[in-house]
C-alpha cells in the first residue's frame, strides 16, 4: 500500500468571475521513504495540491471531489479535529516564506516546543530536550542559546532550517516541502536540500517537493510529476522525464532553462503564450493553445499513455503508437 494516494482531485475557489479550477482531476502515488518533485509554472496547481492534502484551503476552497488517502486513511473523511491530530504528526509542511509562516511575537524555542507538548505529550522539560535537539540536527550553532530568540533574529536561510526542525520535530511519515528554497542564494539552497536528505535518510520519512527549479528535482527526487492546468501532464523516474521527455510542455520546460555548456551562443527558448485560464479550462488539452505540434484531436478528453517503467504522459501525439496506461497510473 502506497503511503499516500490522490485519485481524481479536483479543488475550486469560489470568486467573483466564477469557480476557478485549480486542480483538475490530479491522481498520483506516493511510496515510504520516497521523495516526489512537483514541477510547473506559477498557476498550475502545485500548492493547492498541497493545502488540499493538508486540508488547509482558504475559505472560499473546496474539493469537490476526488480522494485522498494516508496510510490507508480516508483524509477528506476525517473531522477538523481529527485533522489536527495528523497536521505536523503524522504530515508537515514547509511553507516557502518562513517569515510568514513562523509567528513573529514568539521564540524559535517556544514554537517548535509547542508542537512537540501538543502532539508528543512531553512535559516542559522534555519538549525544550527535543527542540534543541532538532535544532542541533538541523545545524543552528548554539542551539540551546538561540532558544529564546526571535524569528527576526535570524537570517532566511536559518529560518527556513528553524521551519526544517519545527516539520520533523514529532518525526512525521510525510513531509510536503512547498518552494523550501525560494529566495535563497545558490549556496543555501543547496545546504537546505542536502538536509532534507540527511533528515530523509535517517527518519524514512516520504517527501512531497513541490518546486518550479528543475534542477533542484533533477539533484533530490525519485520521481517528478509535471503538471499544468491543475492535472499532471506528464509523470515518471527523474532520469526518465529528464532523458526523455514526452508532453511537448514538458520539453519546453527543460528548453527555457539556462545552460553553461553552450558558451553563451544560445538563446533561451521561452514557451510562447500564457497559462490557461482557469475559470474556463479547455475540455482537451489545456496545453494545446501553446503547442506547436498542435492536433485537432488536442480538443477533446486527453487519456494518459504508457511508455514503460511506470513513465506516462498526457498528451495525443502518442494516440496512435502508444497503449493507454491503467487506471490509477
Amino acid at each position: 500500500m502506497a503511503l499516500l494516494e490522490v485519485s481524481n482531485l479536483r479543488t475550486t475557489f469560489r470568486t467573483e468571475d466564477g469557480p476557478v479550477t485549480a486542480v483538475n482531476g490530479l491522481s498520483f502515488q506516493l511510496e515510504r521513504g520516497q521523495t516526489l518533485g512537483i514541477v510547473g509554472e506559477s498557476g498550475s496547481g502545485k500548492s493547492v495540491t498541497s493545502l488540499s492534502i493538508m486540508r488547509l484551503l482558504s475559505s472560499n476552497g473546496r474539493i469537490e471531489s476526488g480522494s485522498i488517502f494516508f496510510d490507508g486513511e480516508d483524509l477528506l473523511a476525517k473531522t477538523e479535529a481529527q485533522m489536527r491530530k495528523i497536521r505536523g504528526k503524522r504530515i508537515a509542511m514547509i511553507f516557502q516564506d518562513p517569515m510568514t509562516s513562523l509567528n513573529p511575537v514568539l521564540t524559535i524555542g517556544e514554537q517548535i516546543a509547542e508542537a512537540v507538548r501538543l502532539h508528543l505529550g512531553l512535559d516542559h522539560e522534555a519538549a525544550r530536550k527535543r527542540t534543541i535537539e532538532v535544532l542541533d540536527k538541523v545545524r543552528i550553532p548554539s542551539a540551546h542559546a538561540r532558544l529564546n530568540d526571535y524569528p527576526y533574529q535570524f537570517s532566511g536561510g536559518m529560518r527556513q532550517r528553524v521551519m526544517i526542525a519545527m516539520a520533523l520535530s514529532c518525526d512525521p511519515e510525510l513531509l510536503i516541502a512547498d518552494e523550501p528554497t525560494t529566495a535563497l542564494d545558490v549556496t543555501i539552497q543547496a545546504q537546505i536540500l542536502e538536509l532534507m536528505n540527511e533528515m530523509q535518510q535517517q527518519t524514512g520519512t516520504a517527501i512531497v517537493l513541490i518546486t518550479h527549479d528543475l534542477g533542484v528535482v533533477a539533484e533530490t527526487c525519485k520521481n517528478v510529476l509535471v503538471m499544468y492546468g491543475g492535472n499532471m501532464v506528464e509523470y515518471g523516474s527523474a532520469s526518465q522525464v529528464f532523458a526523455e521527455p514526452r508532453m511537448p510542455y514538458t520539453q519546453g520546460l527543460l528548453a527555457s532553462l539556462p545552460r553553461v555548456d553552450t558558451d553563451g551562443r544560445s538563446r533561451l527558448q521561452p514557451i510562447p503564450g500564457q497559462p490557461p485560464n482557469l475559470l474556463r479550462l479547455p475540455k482537451g488539452c489545456a496545453f494545446a493553445p501553446r503547442c506547436a505540434q498542435r492536433l485537432p484531436v488536442c480538443d477533446t478528453p486527453v487519456p494518459l499513455f504508457d511508455f514503460g517503467g511506470g513513465h506516462v504522459c498526457r498528451c495525443q501525439l502518442y494516440a496512435e503508437t502508444t497503449p493507454l496506461a491503467t487506471v490509477g497510473s
